[in-house]
């Protein structure tokens, strides 16, 4: 029994010190892993076929997948002849007239729970393909407005940290700052919201850029607001980011921190490194891209759709920014742009006029992640934050080991591999110290 206690311990600081050494070395930015785009940007708000089913040729079965439930749909076909079918699997009758294209609308109720969803349908039957010389099944041919397939999903609510830490009296001094200073109201659009809180914070920090202290690193948002404002604290493009999130969020805009950064040897290797945020527009479904560091409140494409990170990453592979505009807060940074009469003012204008940070960012190298609340900064070797507030100590703990930032890019990422390392480590590291808990228990009993 002596033995075996001793040999449990051993093992018990054998783990505990591959785990410290583990924690300690480990690359920056390295708490990330993999995800698909559809998982970054279709969130489970939007409704999502997940199967298509054919109980009978002659009748469509969906499994819709939304993070409101509904309880039946209306489906119209080419706007007529209502049909009633349930709601998390509605069921309807199809035409299966010959290649007739058809299209059907499915509307929730109770009404405006989520988006209508439209489908259109043509059937190939077997005997088409027979006559033409091929043994083939019917097709049913399928488009959707809405994202169909079996991946991973997130509702937007779960990218929106509540900021419990920063204090019920901070967060009422935030909301009554939006309310009498920054002057939004309950009436006002996402949009307009943007706008409004856009030009308050590029006021509030217009002296605050340089060098971050180390403090400023792990401080709470308010707390980081309010030394920015005043002068005394400085920050780069991830304290901005930061604040962009926190106020946006208090704003009722859900919003959500992206840092896009590549780097090697310790930190010393830099290829691309920069971060803003992603603001959820509820008016078209879709994420928008914001960098309060460079005033720029969202990107559209010439049609108004706002244009995610992944989307701009991608169209800065080609320069493809033709028909491509930024709503702009005009102040110092932008006043010099050609055709600006005037500052302190909101302008639509060409993005190519002003998108010289994202050219130079967005390269094939950067590594877009999506940090998943709360919003506290991954930091590596600055560990006074862990003892000074907790949820920094939590929130660092917990993206190491169960909450990966979620990372998009075109090279492949160890985040696999390096989460079923580090959890493979803890849970032998708790089996082990059950086993020589449990060992000294029953040698003292003995």
């Amino acid at each position: 029994m002596k033995t075996r206690t001793r040999l449990a311990g051993f093992v018990t600081l054998l783990l505990l010190a591959a785990n410290l050494y583990l924690f300690l070395n480990r690359e920056w930015e390295s708490s990330y892993t993999p995800a698909s785009y559809a998982t970054l940007y279709y969130p489970l708000d939007i409704p999502t076929i997940r199967s298509w089913h054919l109980p009978e040729a002659d009748r469509l079965r969906l499994e819709i997948a939304c993070v409101s439930p509904v309880d039946r749909w209306t489906v119209y076909t080419d706007g007529e002849q209502p049909q009633a079918a349930p709601g998390v699997s509605p069921t309807f009758r199809i035409d299966t007239t010959f290649g007739k294209l058809r299209t059907y609308r499915l509307v929730p109720e109770p009404a405006g729970i989520c988006q209508t969803v439209v489908i259109t349908l043509q059937v190939y039957p077997a005997s088409f393909y027979e006559e033409r010389g091929m043994h083939h099944t019917d097709v049913y041919i399928v488009r959707a407005n809405v994202p169909a397939g079996e991946f991973d999903q997130y509702p937007v609510a779960s990218w929106v940290d509540d900021y419990a830490y920063v204090g019920e009296e901070g967060l009422l001094e935030v909301d009554r700052v939006l309310r009498h200073e920054v002057g939004i109201v309950p009436s006002d659009s996402t949009f307009t919201r943007m706008e409004k809180l856009m030009r308050f914070l590029r006021i509030q920090l217009k002296n605050s850029g340089g060098v971050p202290l180390d403090d400023q690193r792990w401080m709470n948002p308010l707390d980081l607001y309010h030394a920015m404002a005043e002068g005394s604290g400085k920050g780069w493009c991830t304290q901005n980011a930061q604040l962009w999130v926190f106020w946006a969020n208090r704003a009722g805009i859900a919003t959500r921190f992206v840092f896009g950064a590549r780097t090697e040897a310790d930190n010393q290797i830099v290829y691309t490194g920069h971060a803003w945020g992603e603001c959820f527009i509820p008016e078209q479904n879709r994420w928008a891209f914001v960098d309060l560091a460079h005033a720029q409140t969202y990107i559209t494409d010439r049609s108004g759709l706002v244009l995610n990170s992944a989307e701009l990453f991608h169209l800065n592979q080609h320069g493809a920014f033709d028909s491509v505009f930024a709503r702009l807060y005009v102040d110092r940074e932008w006043e010099h742009l050609p055709g600006m009469t005037r500052t302190d003012t909101m302008v639509t204008v060409p993005f190519a006029l002003c998108n010289g940070a994202l050219r130079s960012e967005f390269t094939s190298h950067s590594i877009l992640k999506y940090r998943r609340p709360p919003n506290v900064e991954d930091v590596r070797a600055i560990y006074t934050g862990f003892v000074r507030d907790w949820t920094f100590f939590v929130g660092n703990l917990e993206r190491y080991w169960f909450k990966p930032q979620l990372a998009y890019s075109f090279y492949p990422t160890e985040g696999a591999h390096t989460y079923a390392v580090r959890r493979l480590l803890l849970a032998g590291l708790l089996i082990s110290l059950a086993a020589w808990i449990w060992l000294r228990f029953r040698k003292r009993r003995a």
